[in-house]
């Protein structure tokens, strides 16, 4: 992994010692997944599902996502996913718009980062 990447990785708040210790302490293996992250789909099809008023599969997608962005050490996604997941469990898309705003634009912010350093 480039230093650079690493760099703007942890300036960023990533957990990147606690992330790269979950992927065999593999920083090559690491590297790897985190180009696969902007291909993701659990956030687009969370909105997918929650436009259709299917608050359980946009659970699930949600809890999904809170799931990766652990792995991936992504600290501050996490604190954003959070409120989604917990209004979502409540079985009501009550009071997600915000918190939903506030997932895609740290979404966004990560995606561009790493799609920075794809390719090199």
């Amino acid at each position: 992994m480039q230093k650079e990447f690493k760099d703007e990785l942890i300036k960023t708040g990533v957990d990147f010692d606690g992330a790269v210790s979950r992927f065999i302490n593999s920083e090559e293996i690491y590297e790897e997944f985190l180009y696969r992250f902007p291909s993701d789909k659990n956030l687009s099809q969370l909105e997918k599902f929650l436009s259709e008023g299917d608050i359980e599969a946009a659970f699930k997608k949600a809890h999904t996502l809170k799931g990766l962005t652990s792995n991936y050490g992504f600290v501050k996604m996490y604190e954003k996913v959070i409120p989604v997941v917990n209004i979502l469990r409540s079985g009501s898309a009550d009071g997600i718009e915000e918190p939903l705003i506030e997932l895609k634009k740290n979404y966004n912010f990560m995606c561009d980062i790493i799609n920075k350093y794809r390719g090199f």
